[in-house]
């Protein structure tokens, strides 16, 4: 049969014509996901020491409960789902904890302990959570588990009635578990007289507490979800140790390629001088400091960590090409530890993040900021700004996700390292269209001429910065010259 493929370099035995596919065209560009937050804070429900994606502000209450102000730290992810990111990575933290329990009996006159409904997680939301077990009101072969965390009924379980074959308690047993509910499992511990007794008012679970939350559970939080895709890290700490903490984190996991921010932000409590003190002493492009706050539409304060979750969120969401500086903070309204026009330009140079009211009054980002505040002979003021960290992050990742697939597929010769340079220069091409870049370009590094299986190449753009200072000269004159 003609056609038949062959391997570069083959030569075939029978005559005949022989095909073989091959790209000519450029390599596709990498995909890199964006407007990813990952968020780390206490709750009481929920998966613990391990993460969650959460697409949505309607998948928090499913997945950790309500926040509960006076322990919980949900509203972490709240305000980053408000600030307009697309995902959370969720991470419960803490260890321990206990899941809150009942025993059901059976109806012996001496009754027995025969089946333990256990919460689903460790914590305290699983002690409003109550049970009434009766027959079923629709089906004379039936009893039912009524399910209720408060007054609010969460599930309705039915499972065979009557001690016939393996008996009511592992009929319950295997409908709960195989219910797959996401409040309660269950255990059988005997089978008693293989009746379980009525519970006709609700049966509360009790014995529930939370998981205890110490610095070292932030360490092993980062480390969980470092090989996860996300962008823009917050946390619900407002602790300096455990804000350096990140910092020292965020460096080491972009100087291994992984190309994030992270936000942080403390109460306006803190003196201001130490709260400036302490963004200054961040001095990183990959570090935003949030120094004060803003009130939402339902008058609660949002300082600290939720205005620092707030502004990740809006980081996350932002285009490459946008810039946070005058962004508008959505139903917002007033600010919370509001600043003197000379303490916001203290702020500005310290690299710290303030909320200020425009001309009509809304709250806003004063100027999108990073806290890195001293340039360096490899690292210029553009470093400073939110939005030109974006570009250029994203410009490495592109190029870097685009070329790795062609690492060892390529020849190191002339041929080979024009097809990078060509995959590269499109990506920059890209780059300028979309209003990222002004111009680039990419070449071979004279200085570093390419030998065996190494090569060196040189990147220089001119990335976009917004209008953010425009200046006006008014000319007036009294009356009109002769």
């Amino acid at each position: 049969m003609g056609g038949s493929t062959f391997q570069a370099g083959e030569q075939k035995v029978r005559p005949g014509v022989y095909v073989r596919v091959t790209n000519i065209g450029e390599p596709a560009q990498a995909i890199v996901p964006q407007g990813i937050v990952a968020a780390l804070f206490k709750a009481s429900w929920g998966p613990l020491r391990t993460h969650t994606v959460l697409e949505s502000v309607n998948s928090i209450a499913d997945n950790y409960g309500a926040n509960k102000e006076t322990t919980d730290t949900i509203d972490t992810i709240t305000e980053a789902f408000k600030g307009g990111c697309s995902k959370v990575i969720a991470y419960r933290l803490g260890t321990g904890g206990t899941a809150a329990s009942l025993i059901l009996k059976d109806t012996n006159t001496s009754p027995a302990n025969v089946v333990t409904i256990t919460a689903k997680y460790a914590g305290t939301r699983g002690n409003d959570f109550g049970v009434i077990l009766r027959d079923s009101l629709t089906d004379a072969t039936k009893r039912e588990l009524l399910l209720y965390e408060g007054v609010t009924l969460r599930q309705t379980i039915a499972f065979t009635k009557g001690a016939t074959g393996d008996g009511e308690p592992a009929a319950l047993v295997n409908a709960i578990n195989a219910s797959n509910s996401p409040y309660i499992t269950a255990s059988k511990s005997a089978d008693g007289n293989k009746i379980l007794a009525d519970i006709s008012t609700t049966q509360k679970l009790t014995g529930g507490l939370n998981p205890t939350v110490a610095s070292g559970d932030y360490t092993t939080a980062l480390s969980k979800i470092e090989t996860i895709d996300w962008n823009v890290l917050v946390t619900d700490t407002e602790d300096a140790a455990n804000h350096a903490a990140i910092k020292t984190y965020i460096d080491r996991v972009r100087s291994e390629g992984k190309r994030v921010i992270g936000v942080v932000g403390e109460k306006t409590s803190i003196d201001l001088a130490t709260r400036l003190s302490d963004a200054a002493s961040f001095n990183d492009p990959a570090i935003v400091y949030v120094a004060n706050g803003f009130k939402g539409s339902d008058g609660v304060a949002k300082e600290g960590y939720k205005s620092a979750a707030r502004v990740a969120g809006m980081i996350a969401a932002a285009d490459i090409t946008d810039s946070l500086t005058h962004t508008i903070v959505a139903n917002a309204t007033e600010v919370v530890g509001g600043l003197t026009n000379a303490q916001v330009e203290q702020a500005i140079q310290a690299g710290a993040l303030v909320f200020t009211m425009n001309a009509n009054k809304q709250v806003q980002i004063e100027y999108g900021i990073t806290t890195f505040v001293t340039p360096t002979a490899d690292m210029d003021a553009g470093w400073k700004k939110i939005r030109r960290v974006k570009t250029r992050d994203n410009l490495m990742d592109r190029i870097a996700g685009t070329w790795d697939p062609l690492i060892g597929k390529i020849n190191n010769s002339p041929d080979g390292r024009a097809t990078l340079i060509a995959a590269a220069q499109g990506i920059i091409n890209q780059m300028v269209a979309e209003g990222a870049l002004l111009q680039g370009t990419i070449f071979e590094d004279t200085n570093n001429p390419p030998i065996g299986d190494s090569a060196w190449f040189v990147v220089q753009v001119d990335d976009l910065d917004s209008a953010e200072k425009v200046y006006i000269n008014f000319q007036f004159r009294f009356s009109p010259t002769a």
